[in-house]
Formats: C-alpha cells, sequence, structure tokens
C-alpha cells in the first residue's frame, strides 16, 4: 500500500515539476495545437447545456438564446432545433415556430410530432394549404394518426374542399367509432360544422346530436346546435339544449341570456295563413249544435262530437288539400282536458296550413274565439327522443272558455305547396276513435280519369257505398258516411286501432307493379359500389370461405357501423341514399341502411333484395289494395334454395346474423325483385329462440347477511334489448344501474364486481357476470328466519292482466323461454319451509315452479315458456288465472 501511495506522490510531483515549466517558461516554444473539432464540440455542449440549464428554470428567452447559439454551430443538431421550435410556439411567436419546425423537417422530414405540430402552426396563421400539406405528410407515415385525420377534416373544410374533410373525419371515425381517444372528442362537431357550412342541415343536426349523445355535458355542441334550432324556428328543442346547458353550467351567460329572450318573446306565435277550406261537406253547425245531447244522455262520456268530417280534394297534378272539420261538446272536466289544446300535424317546408275557424259556443250561444298568440307551432315531443330529424310540426290551438256544456269548434285545411309530382293518391281514414262520435263523413274529390279502388276494413256487416257525384270539372265526389260509433276502449297490447275500427282504405294506383316500377325508379342507380366499398368488402370477407360467413361479415358492418338515423325531409323520406353516399357519411334510415348492405353483398356475388314492410304495432299490409302509406320500414332479403329467405334488418344496431327484431316478425312484406314484385312473409322465431337464463348463487350467514353471484344468459330478443340497453350507459355507470335494476329483488344491495361480454360483438350473446352482497335481507322473526325468494317474474304482466276479460287480443310482443335458478346456502341445521311446486300448462303457455331442500342447500327453479305471441281473447282468462296462481 505504502508502495502505491508513493508512486501516486511521485506522478502528483511529475505533474505539478512538468505544469511549472510551461507556466514559468522563459524562451519561445512551439504554440499550443488545438483540434477545431474538438473546440466546436465543446463550445456547442456548453449553449446546450446552458440552454437545458435556463428550459428548467423556465427562462424560455436565455433558453432560447442559448440553443440558437448551439445551432450555429451545428446546425444539423436537430434535437436542439426542435427544441427552438417548441419554444417558440410556447412563447406563442408562431411565424419563428413554424421555421424552426420547417428546418427541423429538414433533417427529420418523417417526425410525425413535428408534421403535426407545423400543420397546427398553419392552421393558427390561417395557411391552411399548407396545414392540410403537413396532416397529409402525417398520414404517409401513419395512416391511424388521429389527430392528423381530425386536423386535416379541418384544414379541408377550410379550403372549402368538403367531400375530401367528410371522406378523412370518417376514415378517423373508422379507426375510433365511439370516440374514446382524446385526438376524437371534436370529431362528430367537426362533421357538423362542414354539413352546416353545406347547407345540409338535417346532417348537421344529425352530427351535434351524436356528439352530445357521446360528450352529454359538453356544453360547445349543445350550444351550436340550440342555434341552429333558432335559426330554423325550432325554438321548443332549442329551449331544451339552452335549458340543459344551464343545468350544466348555471354561469353560462349565452344559455342564460337566450333562455330569458325565448321566454320574453312569442316565437311559437306564426302568422295564420289564409287557406280556404275544401267546401265538399257542409253542416248545418248551429242546428247540429242546438240539438246536441248533453251529459244525463251519455254519463259515462266526457266528451261527444258531434261531427267529424275530413275533405280531400285532389287536383290534376297531384296536389293534396285537406280540410278536418270537427264540433265537440264537453260534458266533463276531463273533457276539457283532453280538448283545451288542439294539435294538428302539418310539414311546414312542403305544406301551407290555415286555421279556417276556431271557437268555442257557450250554452247561451256566447262565441268566444282564441286570441292570435294562442295558435302556435310545436315540435312533436316524440321526435326529440328519436335519433330523427324530420320536418314536422304541429299547428296547436289553446281553446279558451272551456267548462261542462259548451262547444267546441275547429276547422283546419292543409294544402301542398306544390304539385304531388306522382298522379295517384292512397289514403285511409277511421270512423271510430276514442271519443262517443255521433256522426263521421269522409269526402274525396279526385280527376274523374283517375281509377279509385276502397273498402271498409274491419265492419263488413256495414260497409256502406259511397255517395257518387260527376262535377263540371271533370272531377268526381265520394263521399262516405258513417253513424254513431262509441268510444274506443284502449286495452293494453291489443292490436293496432287501425286493425279494429271501421276503417276506410282508398287508393286510385291501378296494381301492385305500379309500386314495384315506381321504387325501382326511385333506387335506380343507388346501388352502385364505388372503390372505397371494395376495399371494405375486401377486407371483411378476405379470409372468409363460406357464403354465410360473408353474409355474416358485411351484414354486422352495416348494421353497428353505420349508425340509425332518421332524416325525412321532402323526397329523402322515400327515395333512397346512394350506397356510396351512405357509406361516406357513415349513417343512414332503414332504406339507406338496406341499399349499402345490398350493394356491398352484390360485391361478393350474393344477391339481395329490398322488402318494403310495415313493422308491429302498426296495421299489417292489405295486400288487396296497393299502396304507399301501408308501408313504414325497410329490410333485405336472400333467396335461398329451398324457396326460403334469409332475413337482415341492418336498421336495428344490436340485431345479430339469423335474428330478426320482433316488430318485424310475422309481417307481410313487398319484395322488389329484379323483375317483379312479390309479397313475402317474415317468419315468427318459436320461443326457444328467445331465451333469457338466469342463475343465483347465495350465502347466508346468522346475521341474515346474503352474499352471492348472478349469471345471465341472453339469446334473441333477450339479446337484442340488453345490448342496446346497456350501450346506451357509459362504463362509468354500469355498477350503479345494476344495482338499481337489481334493488327491488335485493333491497340495499352492494354491487361487488361486474363483468359483461363485449356489447358491440354481435357474434357473442350478451353474458353478464357479478358478485354481490345484502346485508339484514333475512329478517330474524321470532324462532325462524324470514328469508325473500326474488321471484317476481310476472311482474311486469300484471297491468296486462287486470282486467277479467277482454275484448281484443293480447300482443305479448314476442314468444320466449325463461329459466331462473336459485340456490341458496343457508347455516347448518337450518331447514326451510317452502312453497308447494307449481305447474300450469294451457294452449299458450307453460308454467313450473319447483323448490327443493338438500342439506343446507335451498334450490328455486322457474321455467317458464310462451309459445305464441299473440293470446285470443277467448284465452284470456285461462291463462289469467295460470298467471295468478304462480
Amino acid at each position: 500500500m505504502m508502495l502505491q501511495r508513493g508512486n501516486a506522490l511521485l506522478i502528483l510531483s511529475l505533474f505539478f515539476i512538468i505544469g511549472g515549466c510551461a507556466i514559468f517558461q522563459k524562451s519561445p516554444s512551439t504554440p499550443l495545437i488545438v483540434d477545431p473539432l474538438v473546440e466546436r464540440n465543446r463550445q456547442w455542449s456548453a449553449q446546450v447545456e446552458v440552454g437545458n440549464t435556463e428550459l428548467q428554470r423556465k427562462n424560455l428567452r436565455a433558453a432560447l438564446t442559448a440553443y440558437e447559439a448551439a445551432v450555429a454551430i451545428r446546425p444539423e443538431a436537430s434535437e436542439v432545433q426542435r427544441k427552438i421550435a417548441e419554444i417558440y410556439f410556447q412563447l406563442e411567436e408562431y411565424e419563428n415556430a413554424r421555421d424552426a419546425f420547417v428546418a427541423f423537417l429538414v433533417l427529420e422530414p418523417k417526425n410525425i410530432t413535428a408534421l403535426n405540430y407545423a400543420g397546427y402552426i398553419s392552421e393558427k396563421l390561417q395557411d391552411y394549404a399548407a396545414a392540410a400539406e403537413y396532416y397529409e405528410r402525417v398520414l404517409n407515415v401513419s395512416v391511424d394518426n388521429l389527430y392528423a385525420l381530425n386536423h386535416l377534416g379541418l384544414a379541408y373544410k377550410q379550403l372549402q374542399r368538403f367531400d375530401e374533410a367528410i371522406e378523412v373525419l370518417h376514415t378517423a371515425l373508422s379507426f375510433d367509432p365511439k370516440c374514446e381517444r382524446p385526438e376524437s372528442e371534436n370529431l362528430h362537431n367537426y362533421l357538423g360544422l362542414i354539413y352546416l357550412e353545406r347547407g345540409e342541415i338535417g346532417e348537421a343536426i344529425a352530427e351535434l346530436r351524436e356528439s352530445i349523445r357521446l360528450f352529454p355535458n359538453e356544453i360547445w355542441a349543445r350550444e351550436q346546435l340550440a342555434t341552429l334550432y333558432e335559426n330554423q324556428e325550432r325554438y321548443f328543442e332549442a329551449q331544451l339544449q339552452y335549458q340543459k346547458i344551464f343545468e350544466i353550467d348555471p354561469h353560462n351567460l349565452l344559455a342564460l341570456t337566450r333562455l330569458q329572450a325565448l321566454a320574453r318573446q312569442d316565437f311559437g306565435q306564426t302568422e295564420i295563413v289564409d287557406v280556404p277550406p275544401v267546401t265538399l261537406l257542409n253542416p248545418d253547425v248551429e242546428h247540429i249544435i242546438a240539438n246536441a245531447p248533453d251529459a244525463r244522455d251519455y254519463p259515462d262520456a266526457d266528451t261527444l262530437v258531434l261531427f267529424n268530417y275530413f275533405s280531400h280534394d285532389v287536383l290534376p297534378t297531384g296536389q293534396s288539400r285537406y280540410t278536418t272539420h270537427q264540433v265537440v261538446k264537453i260534458l266533463t272536466e276531463r273533457g276539457i282536458q283532453k280538448y283545451g289544446d288542439i294539435a294538428i300535424p302539418y310539414q311546414p317546408t312542403a305544406q301551407n296550413i290555415g286555421v279556417n275557424i276556431a271557437r268555442t259556443i257557450t250554452a247561451d250561444g256566447t262565441v268566444l274565439h282564441p286570441p292570435d298568440e294562442a295558435f302556435n307551432d310545436a315540435t312533436p315531443p316524440g321526435l326529440l327522443s328519436q335519433n330523427l330529424y324530420s320536418d314536422a310540426m304541429w299547428k296547436v290551438i289553446s281553446m279558451v272558455g272551456l267548462a261542462p256544456g259548451v262547444c267546441v269548434e275547429y276547422q283546419v285545411t292543409l294544402e301542398d305547396k306544390v304539385p304531388g309530382g306522382e298522379t295517384w293518391i292512397t289514403g285511409a281514414y277511421n270512423f271510430q276513435g276514442t271519443e262517443t262520435t255521433l256522426e263521421s263523413s269522409y269526402a274525396l274529390q279526385i280527376p274523374d280519369t283517375w281509377h279509385l279502388r276502397w273498402k271498409i276494413a274491419n265492419d263488413t256487416s256495414n260497409a256502406h257505398e259511397p255517395e257518387v257525384s260527376y262535377t263540371e270539372n271533370d272531377t268526381v265526389v265520394y263521399i262516405w258516411r258513417y253513424g254513431e260509433t262509441s268510444a274506443l276502449i284502449i286495452e293494453e297490447g291489443m292490436p293496432h286501432i287501425n286493425e279494429v275500427v271501421p276503417r276506410l282504405r282508398y287508393s286510385s294506383i291501378a296494381d301492385w307493379n305500379d309500386v314495384y316500377t315506381w321504387y325501382k325508379e326511385l333506387a335506380k342507380g343507388r346501388y352502385t359500389p364505388d372503390a372505397k366499398i371494395e376495399e371494405k368488402v375486401q377486407q371483411l370477407t378476405e379470409n372468409l370461405t363460406t357464403e354465410e360467413g360473408k353474409i355474416r361479415a358485411i351484414y354486422h358492418f352495416v348494421a353497428a357501423t353505420i349508425r340509425y338515423v332518421g332524416i325525412e325531409l321532402g323526397q329523402s323520406a322515400y327515395q333512397p341514399s346512394s350506397a356510396t353516399e351512405v357509406f361516406q357519411v357513415q349513417y343512414g334510415d332503414c332504406k339507406d341502411k338496406t341499399t349499402l348492405l345490398i350493394s356491398m353483398l352484390d360485391l361478393v356475388g350474393i344477391k339481395a333484395y329490398p322488402v318494403l314492410i310495415s313493422v308491429s304495432p302498426y296495421e299489417q299490409v292489405d295486400t288487396a289494395l296497393p299502396a304507399l302509406s301501408q308501408f313504414n320500414h325497410m329490410i333485405a332479403a336472400i333467396p335461398t334454395e329451398s324457396d326460403t329467405y334469409i332475413w337482415l334488418d341492418p336498421s336495428s344496431a344490436t340485431c345479430s346474423y339469423g335474428d330478426l327484431p320482433y316488430n318485424a316478425q310475422g309481417r307481410t312484406g313487398f319484395l322488389i325483385s329484379d323483375t317483379h314484385g312479390e309479397f313475402v312473409e317474415t317468419p315468427v322465431f318459436p320461443s326457444e329462440t328467445n331465451r333469457l337464463v338466469s342463475t343465483t348463487d347465495m350465502t347466508l350467514n346468522n346475521q341474515g347477511t346474503v352474499e352471492g353471484t348472478l349469471h345471465i344468459q341472453t339469446s334473441g330478443q333477450y339479446d337484442l334489448n340488453t345490448r342496446w340497453a346497456y350501450q346506451q350507459i357509459q362504463p362509468r355507470a354500469i355498477k350503479t344501474t345494476l344495482a338499481t335494476e337489481l334493488s327491488q329483488q335485493f333491497p340495499g344491495i352492494q354491487i361487488v364486481w361486474h363483468e359483461m361480454s363485449d356489447l358491440n360483438e354481435l357474434n357473442v350473446p350478451v353474458e353478464i357476470r357479478l358478485g354481490f352482497r345484502v346485508e339484514n335481507y333475512a329478517t330474524p322473526l321470532s324462532s325462524n328466519v324470514l328469508m325473500p325468494l326474488p321471484i317476481d317474474e310476472f311482474g311486469e304482466y300484471a297491468e296486462a292482466f287486470a282486467d277479467d276479460k277482454r275484448a281484443y287480443t293480447l300482443d305479448f310482443g314476442y314468444p320466449t323461454e325463461v329459466e331462473k335458478t336459485i340456490r341458496v346456502q343457508v347455516p347448518e341445521g337450518w331447514s326451510a319451509a317452502l312453497p308447494e311446486d307449481s305447474h300450469h300448462a294451457i294452449e299458450s303457455a307453460e308454467f313450473t315452479r319447483q323448490y327443493r331442500q338438500v342439506e343446507n342447500i335451498i334450490t328455486y327453479r322457474l321455467m317458464f315458456t310462451l309459445k305464441n305471441k299473440i293470446l285470443p281473447a277467448v284465452a284470456y282468462p285461462a291463462v289469467k288465472i295460470a298467471v295468478i296462481c304462480c
């Protein structure tokens, strides 16, 4: 050790001796040679170190000076160049930042972060062409970069390249369909702005509403939508949006001021258009009122409709004018509620409306007229809860002076603003309603060259022939008159009113081939795909070898990925959008989605056809009378070799391949084939396809607390309904929702854990598993313990079986099978007093309940089968007894 120490001292001594000679040298010597590369690197490192130190201290200017000095020494140092660009960006010196990022990109041309920075800065500087170029360069490196896709869409919008903007934003949507990534939070807002700038109001509203659905607490989309509604004079919807904004942010000045403004000004009031009535029926109103019965004659009635007249005049161009005329006598306070506000539906973009008469006639003959502010336009409330944009409105008349004994008279006329376009008419009219009616008449005037077919449905014994007369104007007038009808009794699950009451149906369409030709012409060219559809089909089916696999993949894509949005404006209420347009915008209504589905299937050699149907609970199609108004939905059908069809309803986003929503089952459809139209019947799926299996295992301790697990399995309609219901719930709210749903069976339930199958995977039936705990579930009772079994399976049927008998059939919706098992492990030595087993088998259903105890395990099992979805009225009493017993 000493030796090593001496050596060390010797070396150190030598160092100082040499050093001394160098410092104190008195004679000239050769200059010290310095490597310029080493010196440059030293200076560069020193400047970078200074820059890093100042940056850590947040001294941005000092850091910038040091970094720029470093870059002056080594211009190729890309990392320092990037820091310079980012500092300029933080200082909001955007032109300098842009130049710095451009310099950096010369060194690293494929750096995605720098390209996105350069694109964003170009947007800030309003150089949208440059911004688009930078984002395009990003996508050349990374096709799924959501930031670049979203901002490229915005850049294209500013450049008025709207089609490209929509396309690129939908590409982003394909990578993040639920906008779960932060980069996509405004995706639907961007689409809404583009559609708004293009003047496509319905599409803009659809996108903004989708943004609100995904992000209900975000305010910007609601502000835009509310303003848009105001501009469209849809003030009710605007108020709802402002009110919601105010609930989210009570300090939001826009919401507060607009709500105040809308409250002060009666925006609902509109000018009453002078539209003269159709005068085909001319009742003696004064005589009818003077001789009207009173409450003593109809002690069970709230109102009496003294007459209900409807007149329809059709011009040779197909343009229509309609007048409805009623006089109603109010008999009770409940009657006042029914006729305080009279709502007439119409479409303001396509129809003019005029209120010809609105008055109240008191018992002493005094006539009261509503003031001008009593006439308002309102949006039908149902539209607000649907994914639908429609131009439907209500003209609402608020009647005055209502009291028992007065009569209300109103006459309202609607007229088409433009010719109908088709020289045919179809229509229908009910001669019975929910109020007692003394007289109903329907008058129809058409060109005398038109052929009219008609029938009175649901009352063949009183099928009155119409009064027919011809005019000097080459028209023919038909008048159907119907006498007194009682108030229709409404029952839970009854058939649609149109299948029950006396109903006039008419049509000037010669035969169903005309309907076929009409739709073929409307859909002409709409199925043609483009390269993007072809690419998607190739992607969906490239690894599939069976026809069924290809159908399944394409159907699931259209059903689940293409959003259902109904936009019913003008011609679009009938004509499908082209397949390319639906694929581009990624949404559409039933006919749009069906058109895209047919187009995509055709690319893999599978022929599918559109089918017009009427879904339940609406009336069935009357095949004897060609009429467009009978249809309200469209699905697709694929013919098979066994003369059957594969049925596909792409409008239902949660319906798996091989199934149909229950409201499309057992319906008559009109299939549009290549050469002709034909009627087809959709199947009713049997009970075993609609299964709900529930298994609960619980352990009860001595303190009355239970801990357990629940496993739910679904198929068919249960799968469809469960999938849809939980897709509407945000993931963080699932646990609370499950607890709420189970709280009636398990008061005070605590969900310990839960898991659910992938709701977006249509190939996998929905399954739910959860663990739970309930304290004080069992109640001490003397020397016993009372523990309820969660077996209220038929509570939902209670209302349907409230009455002793029925006048009409009862529709349960769909056949079902329910299997429920509950196993309870009780403490050792406990025994249970259990109910007796029960079994009931009737024509329409079968019920079995079993109770067992083996050692300390109590088992309850229910098996329920509903074989037919329709219960005849005559079978109702027997089924009611069985339900009560079970």
